[in-house]
């Protein structure tokens, strides 16, 4: 099956901007849509009452700062590939699958930080995770060496 609908998971990092990159060039090649899925990880939205910033804020500064950024990055790489932009608030993974199939994606390009060891054990991997529980397949952009 041919994939028509690309979901590219993206944030500011290098890992991600490459996953884009090659994100879009698949879209490119095969004329598919193309989704830039930045998520406000609700845990960055609780802000800090005691500076002034509250969680509502804190939530609308981050979202303003993800949305301009998805639409950087779709004005330097999308190259005439047909892009929406989705900047839900929630967490991470759930959000990612969540969007996966109700944009009904048919496969998911993310790129991976490449940690190990306890930096690894302490963090996660979303993109792990994502592929143990998509229901479409993913694409793994690894971060240079």
């Amino acid at each position: 099956m041919q994939p028509e609908r690309i979901l590219i998971v993206a944030n500011d990092s290098p890992s991600s901007i490459k996953a884009a990159k090659y994100g879009y060039s698949f879209a490119a090649q095969l004329g598919a849509k193309v989704a830039l899925l930045g998520v406000v990880d609700e845990a960055l939205t609780e802000g800090n009452v005691d500076a002034g910033i509250f969680p509502d804020e804190a939530a609308r500064q981050l979202k303003e700062k993800l949305e301009l950024f998805l639409h950087q990055l779709a004005r330097d790489h999308a190259n005439g590939v047909d892009t929406e932009i989705f900047t839900p608030e929630g967490e991470i993974i759930q959000t990612i699958l969540q969007t996966a199939s109700e944009w009904d994606a048919h496969l998911i390009v993310a790129g991976t930080h490449g940690r190990t060891g306890l930096n690894r054990l302490l963090m996660g991997s979303v993109v792990e995770d994502i592929i143990r529980h998509s229901t479409v397949p993913v694409f793994v952009v690894p971060v240079d060496k």
